[in-house]
C-alpha cells in the first residue's frame, strides 16, 4: 500500500482534490493507494508514514523546507501546478503521483 500526502496551508483546501484523485484511481483500478491531506506544518509528524508528498501552490514558498525533510528520508515530492490545483484535476494530480512512485 502506497501512501500519498497532499500538503496545504491548513489541510482543508486540498480535500476536494484528494476526493477527485481517489475517484480517478478507482476508475483506473488502482486500489493500493491511500491519499490524505494535512497542513504542511505537520510534515514532521507524517514524513515517515507516507511515500510521496505533493505541495499545494499556496505553500510553494515552503518548498525548500519540505525538500530538506522529505529527501532526508529518501522520499519524493512535487509541487502541484496551480492550473491542476485550481481546476481540481484529480486525473493530472494522480499522474504526478504515479510518476513519482515509478
Amino acid at each position: 500500500m502506497k501512501k500519498v500526502l497532499l500538503m496545504c496551508a491548513a489541510g482543508m483546501s486540498t480535500s476536494l482534490l484528494v476526493s477527485k484523485m481517489e475517484e480517478y484511481a478507482k476508475q483506473k483500478g488502482i486500489t493500493d493507494l491511500v491519499i490524505k491531506a494535512e497542513p504542511v506544518d505537520d510534515l514532521d509528524k507524517y514524513v515517515d508514514e507516507f511515500d510521496v508528498f505533493l505541495l499545494g501552490p499556496q505553500i510553494r514558498y515552503k518548498e525548500q523546507q519540505v525538500k530538506k525533510i522529505v529527501e532526508a528520508k529518501g522520499k519524493k515530492y512535487a509541487n502541484i501546478p496551480p492550473q491542476i490545483y485550481g481546476l481540481v484535476d484529480g486525473k493530472k494530480a494522480l499522474e504526478i503521483v504515479l510518476n513519482l512512485l515509478k
